[in-house]
């Protein structure tokens, strides 16, 4: 387990050093298929247990998506898993449709790293709820440039492209895509006052 641990801990390193030689070792690792799979569930889970920690140190709010995410932890945990699915699907045909090589098992792969650096960074903005919650929107704003400077260069490697510009386009064109169908199924389910001061 100490040898995992560590192989972890390097990797880690290495991808938050160069994320491109990070996500290329990542890829030659040869990581069987159930431990992706179980990989991306673990995630899940330890995502929202720590959400769930961050719920209890913040005020209370009015927010209805907060408080519908706050009344389970299971609730959350299914909801972050079926996010993580989503993405790894998006990821993968957005991807492929543009020319590129990766396949959907590396994909997942891929998805499961990035919430792996990313669930230490979400430890990191418990610890300043924590110690100094007047730095923790710093480490949530230096949070989301990680994810976005990681998860351009992962897709990058993942399927053969050599614009990490072109891939964070994409990336922010895909999200805008997948947001306006979102409104729209919604918005015929529950009518336009569910979207009314939002």
């Amino acid at each position: 387990m100490t040898g995992l641990l560590d192989q972890i801990v390097r990797l880690a390193r290495q991808s938050l050093e160069d994320p491109r030689a990070g996500a290329r070792s990542l890829l030659a690792q040869g990581v069987p298929l159930p431990a992706r799979t179980a990989g991306l569930l673990l995630m899940a889970v330890s995502s929202a247990l720590l959400m769930h920690a961050g719920f209890l140190l913040m005020p209370a709010t009015d927010d209805p998506t907060a408080q519908f995410m706050m009344q389970s932890p299971l609730r959350t945990a299914l909801i972050q898993w079926l996010v993580l699915v989503a993405s790894v699907f998006l990821i993968y045909r957005v991807g492929r449709a543009w020319g590129g090589t990766g396949t959907l098992s590396d994909t997942l792969l891929v998805v499961v790293w990035l919430q792996v650096i990313m669930l230490g960074v979400q430890f990191v903005q418990l610890v300043a709820l924590i110690v100094a919650p007047p730095l923790a929107g710093i480490v949530n704003l230096a949070g989301l440039v990680l994810f976005f400077w990681l998860i351009t260069s992962f897709i990058a490697v993942l399927q053969g492209f050599a614009s990490r510009w072109a891939v964070l386009a994409g990336i922010f064109g895909a999200s805008f895509a997948v947001a306006v169908v979102l409104v729209i199924i919604l918005s015929l389910i529950f009518g336009p006052e569910a979207f009314q001061g939002v």
